[in-house]
């Protein structure tokens, strides 16, 4: 039994993206709907459909890095190429997408400056520039003939395809009468992704949210390995296993709406500042909420809960917290403590035992898997450093070839 649908992953992926700003909410599924129609119109092979939908609707996934809407939406900052750099970063390294990644590497590039490049499908990296073009244009009210006309921005062939298809306004009627999203949910209940396909756009999602900040590159991960690790130590089966990975996997998401400045800020923060951090929570909630079996939401947006009712959000007590909710709670306090963080170095192991065995005898965690991972904490950590050490490298990789295609494009600018 799967713990998420096909589709659902689908849709999830579309509400992490509407959470990262007001003023993309559904760009990335517009810019779909815009790309299939002009896909069918010029009769692309239907093979392609998804996998240029797919394309689109995350075509802006590194904006989650970089925190700067307004370079997306104005199409003139000189930063303009610093989310699709970590949006192709993201994809060609993070997700099962990686066929014609690039693409998104390119999507801001005019056509006639496209043409010398080595993309890998010229024709899927114009067509998302065109299309997301015209959908900021239509939220922003301007013209688009003068858009559309532009000397050697975009295909012409495609243009023309827009603008038979747009006769009598159809096309922005349809974006604007929000029409577009039946035709996307009927798609959305085409797709099969199978487990490793479904399983990569969750960890995708999870680690570009991770990846914001150096200083919480590993936390996800080391959630993950410590939770799965003290799941093993008690003998939870298969399916159990598995919902406890996704719990632990998934805890975070709703970071992905909180600014980087407070993600990143020295020291304390002010009581405006935890509110807005804390809210990270219900966000999680909102994102998953009905896509994904209750037990394993319950794992992921209760890991600030103590067993004395004095966490958040919903001040749960140990009547109402189950093992796997438990745990996930425990390996997040641990990863947060055994890494560094904008406001404090990494703790020891012993350090953060310490921590961890004082809250156990405070009555906020559970005494007995505190007990657990003293008892294996050597094993444990072990597997924990074989599982970042991956993750860590593909940073470190991603951050020098970020530095080098930075270049390139503004040499091309």
């Amino acid at each position: 039994m799967n713990i998420i649908k096909d589709q659902e992953v689908i849709v999830i992926l579309k509400t992490m993206l509407n959470k990262l700003d007001n003023r993309l909410v559904d760009h990335g599924e517009r810019v779909a709907f815009l790309c299939l129609e002009i896909m069918s119109y010029l009769k692309v092979p239907q093979e392609e459909y998804l996998h240029v939908a797919k394309l689109a609707l995350l075509h802006d996934i590194g904006a989650y890095k970089t925190d700067d809407v307004d370079a997306l939406l104005s199409f003139e900052s000189k930063d303009v190429w610093e989310h699709a750099i970590y949006g192709y970063l993201f994809l060609s390294r993070l997700s099962p997408l990686k066929k014609n990644s690039d693409c998104v590497l390119y999507h801001h590039m005019s056509y006639e400056k496209l043409m010398k490049t080595r993309c890998s499908n010229k024709k899927i990296a114009s067509l998302i520039h065109l299309c997301d073009r015209i959908d900021v244009a239509v939220k922003q009210g301007a013209s688009l003939t003068l858009l559309l006309h532009q000397s050697g921005q975009f295909d012409p062939l495609q243009v023309k395809a827009f603008e038979a298809l747009n006769k009598d306004h159809v096309l922005i009627h349809a974006l604007e009468n929000m029409m577009y999203q039946d035709k996307m949910n009927a798609l959305y209940q085409t797709i099969y992704l199978g487990e490793d396909e479904r399983r990569g756009y969750l960890e995708m999602l999870a680690y570009s949210i991770d990846f914001r900040s150096e200083f919480t590159v590993l936390h996800t991960i080391t959630t993950t390995a410590i939770a799965i690790e003290l799941g093993k130590q008690y003998q939870l089966n298969s399916v159990e296993m598995n919902k406890l990975y996704y719990g632990a996997l998934l805890h975070d998401l709703g970071k992905g709406a909180i600014p980087i400045s407070i993600l990143e800020k020295q020291g304390k923060l002010d009581d405006k500042e935890t509110q807005l951090m804390q809210r990270h929570v219900s966000i999680t909630e909102e994102i998953l909420k009905g896509y994904i079996q209750t037990d394993v939401l319950n794992m992921a947006v209760r890991h600030h809960e103590k067993l004395d009712g004095s966490g958040y959000p919903h001040h749960l007590t140990n009547k109402e917290l189950t093992l796997g909710d438990r745990i996930v709670a425990i390996a997040d306090i641990l990863s947060a403590l055994l890494g560094k963080r904008s406001y404090k170095e990494k703790f020891s192991v012993a350090k953060a035992i310490s921590i961890i065995e004082e809250m156990a005898e405070e009555g906020k965690i559970d005494v007995d898997i505190v007990h657990v991972f003293v008892l294996h904490h050597e094993e444990i950590m072990v597997q924990v450093q074989q599982n970042t050490e991956k993750i860590k490298q593909l940073y470190a990789d991603m951050l020098k070839d970020y530095l080098e295609l930075r270049d390139q494009c503004a040499k091309v600018n």
